[in-house]
């Protein structure tokens, strides 16, 4: 089963899941609603993209990684 948030991604934006970057999952999470995407399906795409297990236990932990991982936030 394809995970929600990159198959929005291919919908919407024509990225594909292989070549997506983390910039487009970022974008998403600042502009929809929290609830929009449970945080299994934000860790299974955050580890499609980084082609590595990821696994953030909370949204506050989610928005900084993703923060770290596209604007080198320290």
């Amino acid at each position: 089963m394809e995970n929600r948030i990159l198959a929005r991604l291919r919908r919407s934006m024509g990225v594909e899941p292989c070549g997506a970057d983390p910039a487009w999952l970022l974008t998403l999470l600042t502009l929809l609603p929290v609830n929009t995407y449970t945080l299994e399906e934000w860790n299974q795409a955050l580890s499609q993209v980084f082609g590595r297990q990821i696994c953030c236990p909370s949204y506050r932990m989610l928005d900084r990684y993703l923060h770290r991982a596209v604007l080198d936030v320290k």
